[in-house]
């Protein structure tokens, strides 16, 4: 398998003589010279930067599913891949490819959206309101692409670490080597470029398939979250909640976020078809008598322990332990429903949803106070809701908290973030804490001439 580096992919993107924007087989990537002149140009760029986020080794499939396979809730299966294997046994190392392709897909989405930023402001027959609204969209994305490195790649819990990412905001030449930006400063950038994006987005667009204000607000209160900057991810989780449209679904109606496009509770969904269908259905489910082997990522044994104690819970229906109709290479783990659809496999990526937001409020509100937010979950899910007796502690009442977004959000890329930030990877998984990130794949150690310092651990 070719392996790349964040000063190869540049050097890729800086010999490009032609663009093709939309391009669904080549990386999308944007080209350099004059190819952003007009404000169609301009449009095209920013459909562009959104394809590069719907690469299957970004949120096209495995960044929210590698992520599953980390933790608790998801084993692995395949054909004795050696990379998806160390995924699955938690021993991830340096050389592994799907960690490599990772780290390129999300840092692919920066450049490209540094190219469409670096060209905006010549750019001809283009409305300042336009200009300003694409820029905006552009920055966030920018921003979120660097804080789902960070969570990957850098010790995000620990805003006094060296250990944050290469923080590139500006059109690089290929001598330019990457050097690792500290945490604090990863965690500035980031928050700053919400903050512009949020001043220049247009306040009336709620099309969730686009970035708009909601996804922004979204955003900060999961950055801030995971800053531990409890007062502002509490602020803006609520800004969600009370100033949005979005609403929470009945428990009857909870497969309906899986099931149908862009329901109430979908604040920020990224849209396939079947010309561009997204990779979630084949790593997880394929049909109905799918071998282990054919599988990438399985729901865990586990998951399953889990969900038995919580008799009621709706959200235990869209997982599949049964063994008449599970292959017997499958049980005792199971199948994840959430990306069903074996014929068009048009699946979409759930980057942001309501639920998150209550449950951040509540995680940053505290016992005192994030109760009420904790239970608007568990009741919209079936469950009975909890009395301040039941969370005695503020550890019972993280733990609650926790335990209601493995639940809500298995499947969808946050459990094993979660268990990081909350340093909980060594008496959950039982691992040493240095896994509790990935290390910097070795292409980019290699090619850093000294400069890329490893993770460590690695």
């Amino acid at each position: 398998m070719k392996k790349y580096s964040i000063i190869t992919l540049l050097t890729a993107i800086l010999g490009l003589s032609s663009c093709n924007f939309l391009d669904q087989v080549s990386p999308n990537d944007i080209s350099t010279g004059d190819a952003i002149r007009s404000g169609a140009d301009a449009e095209a760029a920013l459909l562009g930067v959104y394809n590069t986020l719907q690469q299957g080794s970004y949120y096209g499939g495995q960044f929210p599913l590698m992520s599953e396979g980390l933790s608790d809730n998801a084993t692995t299966g395949g054909y004795s891949y050696l990379s998806l294997d160390q995924i699955g046994n938690k021993q991830v190392t340096p050389a592994n490819a799907l960690v490599q392709d990772l780290y390129i897909s999300m840092y692919r989405t920066i450049v490209n959206c540094n190219y469409l930023l670096g060209a905006l402001p010549g750019v001809t027959g283009l409305e300042d309101q336009r200009r300003q609204e694409i820029e905006a969209q552009a920055r966030a994305i920018r921003a979120m692409a660097h804080f789902d490195v960070l969570r990957y790649f850098g010790e995000h819990w620990d805003t006094g670490s060296a250990y944050g990412i290469p923080v590139i905001s500006a059109v690089q030449d290929i001598t330019d080597i990457p050097v690792r930006a500290t945490v604090e400063e990863t965690y500035s950038f980031i928050i700053e470029e919400l903050k512009a994006a949020q001043a220049g987005i247009s306040p009336t667009d709620d099309r969730v398939q686009y970035v708009n204000l909601h996804t922004i607000n979204g955003l900060l209160a999961r950055v801030y979250l995971y800053k531990k900057d409890y007062v502002k991810a509490a602020e803006h989780a609520g800004y969600v909640i009370s100033d949005s449209p979005y609403s929470l679904l009945d428990a009857a109606q909870y497969g309906d976020i899986f099931s149908t496009r862009r329901s109430s509770e979908s604040i920020f969904e990224l849209a396939f078809n079947k010309q561009n269908r997204s990779d979630f259905n084949g790593l997880t489910y394929s049909r109905d008598d799918a071998l282990r082997t054919e599988l990438f990522y399985l729901a865990s044994e586990d998951l399953n322990n889990f969900f038995r104690g919580r008799p009621g819970d709706v959200r235990a229906t869209l997982l599949d332990y049964d063994v008449n109709r599970n292959d017997v290479t499958i049980v005792p783990d199971g199948r994840t429903q959430k990306y069903r659809g074996e014929e068009s496999r048009d699946n979409p990526a759930y980057v942001l949803r309501l639920a998150e937001m209550y449950l951040i409020r509540a995680e940053a509100l505290g016992r005192s106070a994030g109760l009420d937010d904790l239970n608007q979950i568990r009741t919209r899910r079936g469950l009975q809701p909890l009395a301040a007796a039941d969370v005695p502690t503020d550890a019972d009442f993280l733990r609650a908290v926790l335990d209601e977004r493995r639940a809500e959000f298995n499947f969808e890329g946050h459990r094993y973030f979660d268990l990081a930030r909350t340093r909980q990877i060594g008496t959950v998984l039982n691992l040493e804490e240095f896994r509790s990130i990935l290390p910097i794949p070795s292409n980019e150690i290699a090619t850093g001439q000294g400069r890329m310092e490893q993770n460590p651990g690695y």
